[in-house]
């Protein structure tokens, strides 16, 4: 079977030899330190990994997984009761239609912010963005990473931390990498739009990269003789970082899993974020370190043209149907030694920074940012599917039906405040000795418009 198989160009050769590709942590220097819990919370650690999708812009709830039928609606989105008994647009997800078994919907969800890039801050960290705090605040990414570090194992060669297709020069911000957390808690940065995948190494360049890493070492001797504390951990931090680098290019099973074969291409719709979900469904079954990857699926935010044919929700969720339900159905397919699945030991969640305004569309022929409903879908991982958790009102304007113990909208605290339970993190950790004098608390209950108890959503299990 035909494999696209990355390739390191003598360029990045050069690149990779002088080590100034995006940081990320793979050899495990220092553990979590300046960490205490506040709460009584009990994480459940039933998963080894996290696959975030991130649909950035955010959808429209209404014509997508919160679905209602209007005088607006058009006919081909040929909404329809699934067997589950929940409307959904056969027209433009029927692939994600036959693995709604699988899938958990929230349709109770609400947003703080319906600036992009604000917004995007929030869904990345779980955290209220604050001009004063926002350069110490980690993402969720990297809070995971450092408190896997003790957890990982001699074996592993992936980081722990991934980040696909998300381009930082736009109106959404940055990726949100590690914050006030040490370096090598950043996240590994790909753009699969731009082939961005260079460390696999031909064996006829090893000759020429070794020689370079040599050189290196030579000429960065002298920078573990500094005299200051700090420069010395820099030192320190960039070596481990280094050498993590090395150990994954010299990895006989890297290439492996950033092979990409020509008919998972197709079968995954042939574009970026197809390419992301093969490559994330590699990795997790690797099991070679990876616990948290974000995967970016662009241009959700359709201010017009949002029912134009070949374009708005007639292009992207065809993609996303095309590339999330083989995502499911092969995570489901792979079976562990202990008889489970890797879906089952994989919790998989796409969600948007906000919804888009309900009723009729615009004057330009689209939706507008909206922060009164949203929604997530959550899979594997104990996930029970087959249902929504929560709803709205007929024009999915209002949470009508918040669908859980807490009797309130869900919010990104609140998923966020999942993810950690799931991967055995206790939420309600703090970190002192931050920069601005304040703890970083994990999942901070000043939020939005008040003082929350967030908590984990445990209806998602039962």
């Amino acid at each position: 079977m035909p494999r696209r198989t990355p390739s390191l160009t003598r360029r990045e050769l050069f690149r990779l030899g002088a080590l100034t590709v995006s940081g990320f942590e793979l050899l495990p220097m220092i553990g979590p330190r300046n960490v205490r819990a506040q709460g009584s919370a009990t994480p459940r650690g039933h998963v080894d990994s996290v696959i975030f999708i991130n649909l950035r812009g955010g959808p429209s709830q209404m014509d997508t997984f919160d679905a209602k039928q209007d005088k607006w609606t058009p006919a081909d989105f040929e909404m329809q009761k699934t067997p589950q008994g929940l409307l959904w647009p056969y027209g433009l997800m029927p692939k994600l239609a036959e693995r709604l078994d699988d899938l958990c919907i929230l349709r109770s969800m609400e947003a703080w912010d319906t600036v992009h890039s604000r917004a995007q801050f929030y869904l990345q960290t779980g955290h209220h963005p604050s001009p004063a705090r926002n350069e110490e605040m980690p993402s969720i990414g990297s809070v995971i990473s450092y408190e896997s570090l003790e957890s990982r194992k001699e074996s592993d060669f992936l980081p722990t931390f991934v980040a696909m297709n998300y381009d930082p020069k736009t109106m959404y911000g940055p990726v949100v990498k590690e914050g006030n957390l040490p370096v090598e808690h950043a996240p590994l940065t790909l753009d699969l739009e731009r082939g961005e995948l260079p460390f696999i190494l031909d064996e006829k360049d090893r000759p020429s990269f070794d020689r370079r890493w040599e050189l290196l070492q030579k000429l960065d001797g002298k920078r573990g003789q500094l005299s200051q504390p700090s420069s010395q951990r820099a030192h320190a931090e960039f070596a481990a970082y280094a050498e993590g680098v090395r150990r994954m290019m010299g990895n006989s099973r890297l290439r492996e899993t950033l092979e990409i074969s020509d008919a998972d291409h197709e079968r995954y719709g042939a574009n970026a974020f197809g390419d992301s979900c093969i490559l994330a469904r590699n990795a997790v079954a690797a099991d070679a370190g990876a616990r948290f990857i974000m995967l970016t699926h662009k241009d959700w935010d359709h201010h017009g043209n949002i029912y134009k044919p070949g374009a708005g929700l007639y292009k992207l969720c065809p993609e996303l149907d095309n590339a999330f339900a083989p995502l499911l159905e092969d995570l489901k397919a792979i079976r562990k030694p202990d008889g489970s699945s890797q879906l089952d030991r994989t919790l998989v969640v796409a969600v948007g920074e906000f919804g888009r305004t309900p009723g009729e569309l615009t004057l330009t022929g689209g939706r507008e940012h909206y922060a009164g409903a949203m929604n997530a879908l959550f899979a594997g991982g104990g996930v029970l599917g087959g249902r929504a958790i929560g709803g709205t009102d007929p024009l999915a304007a209002k949470v009508t039906d918040p669908g859980w113990t807490a009797n309130r909208p869900i919010y990104v605290e609140d998923v966020t405040a999942t993810l950690y339970s799931a991967l055995g993190i206790d939420w309600t950790k703090r970190l002192t000795g931050m920069p601005s004098g304040r703890d970083y608390v994990y999942v901070d209950p000043a939020a939005g418009s008040g003082y929350y108890q967030f908590q984990e959503i445990g209806e998602l299990y039962s």
